[in-house]
């Protein structure tokens, strides 16, 4: 249409408002004018010296949460539910309605409707209530509002002064020189309140009638332009409540002022006016808690706390978070609805989501991190009141059925369950990092002396060797067990890891070093929170004094015993492994497109790197197909600890844990393209005994049902098998044999040829003297550089002249070693 402009109306425009303005208007819709002691005659210069340069904000839009098909709605996350449109998304219908309602000379003033404020001025002098803002006036004071910086700006451009009507005049006029029409009309079209948290008329169309503004019906249409006034009129009503009287009565006097303008006919009107309300609100999910399945809920606080990680989102957290709630993402995520529900069905199979052991799998996809899928036996819910009673006895809420402690994902509140077994992979790779072959055979015997030392405090079924030392402190050797199962002749790795030997482990992790294994589990992604027993060994030492410690003091490591850790970042783990020693940071989305329509590429890019030599990584997943009854060409397995997973039908490693005393058991399972991590354990309660007795079926049987979901419709891959270097090593140096002689004989030529000399605490039974050397920790051939230990003799089965040289519990040694816990589980 055709626009107001010409000189003399804008002179007549400034008169107007200087004049009746300033008089008629001010005086009568604003007593403060009457009684301020402002005056006509400056009225114009008052209104030239106003400023007219208006910064258009950002306005905060929805940002929308599907899952990898890209279109089921997760959730929403917003600070105000919008989505902006431009005007030719929006039924010419519903431009009608609003003009009608608010400003059907929209297209004939220029910002500013004289006529209509001193119409407004003589009816609010004679007790009425009108208003006098034009859609212009109406789209700058929203426009000020957002772009308000401080909470005084918000008031001084809302406030009902004369004031605030003089500014929006001025600005209004400015803005129609500098702004189309049809620029204005869609920023006020985005821009206003329809109630209900719905702004904008995108909003607005779908929260009341479920569909897009340029399909709504002449009678939504007319409903929607009720609310800008009278946003209330629509309270309750989407909840099924409310009375909607009033809401019916503004719409037919829309309608009515439709027909009078002739933007519609009076029949078209009364067939309008006859229609119900016809409301049919789409559901707004707004974050976590109102996920469009309950079980979402932990994927989707895992997006968001990977959100806010991410630098690229901004400078902090808060700020990450607030562009995540402000700006208009459309984010399709790496869940997989059809896995999800799988694993949600497999998991219910054998729980229910009230009982006391929480039962849950992750999986993650090996080379990108992708988050395919975080199931659990839980309802993602703030409601905890009628949850069942704490393990632990404490007087605080439990975690089931309901609970949002992110029991997949972890923090530093929620550090895990107990790893048990699954952490061996750490101390095999470590080894093969060092040298070691596959081909390479360790003892397994039932009872094993490590050269770690425990105190009273530790059970008595894994100590061993009592010693005393200088200030009669008791000590002895940790004497871990394997079972019956996994005891007896040496094993080499494929046997160690199929059958999962206890003593044979904790000998490899002496021969590496703590240190090293621990490096490894966190290079491929495990992190150890402030109370893990490998933060306990570090803690208040620099770098090389921590290592030191933890290869001294800290044998549970390689058996899970001491450290707790999270589904995901043992998916992340084993995925690592699968990759061929690719490790990728967890990552829960694929695409992340802005509000304009471009892609954030940086956003949704994997983060990957190669932490482990494709070689070893491959024997150690050589290694890994023993457990779950696979082999590869050079496999020389025995043993296999899953027996669900046999006839699976597909290349697969795995490993089962179970922790010390069965408070947790576990199943780690993966493909070359889909590994996962599957577990039960009791959040409310780490040390909780047994919970995991009797439940390891279980806990397999659902790892494999979930892992053959995973890979159903992908590729069949394998891996390639170890080169023979991995397998039978490669410029191996022979150690010297030890028989009965100095300690210091020993050390010098254990040293001369090549290898890390130390002394094992304690002493052992032997043949030889007391005191004497009479082996290594390690015999044969070698990684040069390894550590060796010195075995020394306790006299106890030295023999001269019929007598006995006792039991040496006299002997000096270290002072008190840490108290390691019970018998470990062997899975």
């Amino acid at each position: 249409m055709k626009r107001y402009r010409s000189p003399l109306g804008d002179a007549l425009a400034l008169l107007i408002c200087g004049v009746l303005a300033g008089v008629l208007a001010a005086a009568a819709a604003f007593p403060l004018f009457a009684t301020g002691g402002i005056v006509a005659g400056n009225s114009i210069e008052s209104f030239e010296s106003l400023p007219t340069e208006l910064t258009k904000p950002t306005l905060p839009q929805t940002s929308y949460v599907y899952a990898s098909d890209g279109e089921t709605l997760i959730t929403s996350f917003y600070e105000e539910n919008r989505r902006e449109v431009s005007l030719d998304d929006v039924s010419p219908v519903m431009i009608n309605a609003l003009l009608a309602a608010e400003d059907s000379k929209f297209y004939e003033h220029p910002g500013v409707d004289w006529a209509g404020i001193v119409r407004a001025a003589v009816a609010n002098q004679g007790g009425g209530q009108q208003g006098a803002s034009t859609l212009t006036m109406q789209f700058v004071r929203n426009t000020l509002i957002y772009s308000a910086s401080t909470i005084d700006e918000v008031i001084e451009a809302s406030e009902d002064t004369y004031e605030r009507k003089l500014r929006e005049a001025r600005y209004a006029m400015a803005i129609e020189e500098t702004m189309s029409k049809e620029e204005i009309l869609q920023g006020y079209l985005n821009v206003i309140y329809l109630g209900n948290q719905a702004y904008g008329v995108q909003a607005g169309a779908y929260s009341y009638f479920n569909k897009p503004p340029g399909e709504l019906e002449l009678h939504e249409a007319a409903t929607l332009a009720s609310l800008p006034k009278f946003p209330s009129y629509a309270d309750g009503l989407l909840d099924g409540e409310g009375d909607d009287t009033q809401i019916i009565d503004r719409r037919n006097w829309v309608l009515d002022r439709m027909a009078t303008l002739e933007y519609i006919s009076e029949t078209e009107a009364a067939e309008a006016k006859e229609q119900p309300l016809d409301l049919n609100p789409r559901e707004v999910r707004s974050e976590c808690v109102d996920v469009a399945t309950a079980d979402w809920g932990f994927f989707c606080d895992f997006f968001k706390s990977w959100w806010g990680d991410q630098e690229v989102f901004g400078e902090t957290e808060r700020d990450r978070i607030s562009l995540l709630k402000r700006g208009g993402y459309r984010i399709v995520t790496s869940l997989d609805p059809k896995l999800q529900e799988s694993a949600m069905d497999s998991i219910h199979d054998e729980i229910d989501d009230d009982d006391v052991r929480a039962l849950g799998s992750v999986t993650v996809t090996p080379g990108t991190g992708h988050v395919r899928s975080m199931a659990v036996n839980r309802v993602y819910s703030l409601d905890q009141i009628d949850n069942g009673p704490r393990s632990d006895g404490k007087d605080i809420p439990s975690n089931y059925p309901n609970t949002t402690i992110p029991l997949l994902s972890g923090n530093n509140e929620s550090a895990g369950f107990p790893a048990g077994s699954t952490f061996k992979m750490f101390t095999m790779l470590a080894a093969l990092e060092e040298g070691w072959p596959l081909s390479m055979k360790v003892p397994s015997p039932k009872q094993y002396t490590s050269q770690y030392a425990v105190g009273a405090a530790a059970d008595e079924e894994v100590r061993c060797n009592r010693q005393v030392d200088q200030y009669n402190n008791e000590f002895w050797n940790w004497c871990p067990t394997t079972e019956n199962y996994s005891a007896g002749p040496p094993l080499d790795f494929w046997g160690m890891f199929g059958k999962s030997s206890n003593t044979g482990f904790v000998q490899l992790q002496e021969m590496v070093g703590t240190s090293k294994a621990v490096e490894m589990a966190e290079r491929l992604g495990v992190t150890f929170y402030g109370e893990s027993g490998v933060q306990q060994a570090r803690e208040g030492k620099d770098e090389k004094e921590a290592d030191e410690s933890l290869d001294s003091n800290y044998g549970v490591f390689t058996l899970g015993m001491g450290d707790s850790t999270t589904p995901i970042d043992m998916a992340e783990a084993y995925a690592a492994v699968a990759a061929e020693g690719m490790h990728c940071e967890p990552l829960p989305v694929l695409s992340v497109t802005g509000a304009d329509g471009e892609e954030w590429v940086e956003a949704s890019e994997t983060d990957c790197e190669q932490v482990v030599d494709k070689d070893v990584a491959r024997a150690a997943i050589s290694a890994a197909r023993c457990p779950v009854n696979d082999s590869d060409s050079k496999s020389r397995c025995v043993g296999g600890t899953a027996g669900e997973a046999r006839g699976f039908d597909r290349p697969i490693m795995g490993k089962t844990g179970t922790a010390d005393s069965d408070r947790a058991y576990w199943f780690m399972a993966s493909t070359p393209n889909a590994t996962t991590a599957t577990f039960v354990g009791d959040p409310d309660s780490s040390s909780h005994k047994d919970l995991a007795a009797d439940f390891h079926d279980e806990v397999r049987g659902t790892g494999v049902d979930i892992l053959r979901a995973a890979v159903k419709g992908l590729d069949e891959k394998d891996w390639p098998a170890p080169s023979d270097k991995m397998v039978n090593g490669k410029n191996l140096v022979s150690i010297p044999g030890i028989g009965c002689e100095s300690v210091d004989s020993a050390k010098s030529r254990v040293a001369s040829a090549g290898f890390d000399v130390s002394v094992s605490p304690g002493r052992f039974d032997s043949e030889c003297k007391r005191g004497e050397a009479f082996s290594t920790s390690v015999t044969g051939s070698a990684p040069k550089g390894s550590p060796i230990y010195i075995l020394v003799s306790n006299g106890s089965g030295y023999e001269e002249d019929g007598g006995d040289e006792g039991d040496g519990d006299e002997t000096p040694g270290p002072g008190d070693g840490p108290d390691f816990p019970g018998g470990p589980g062997n899975d």
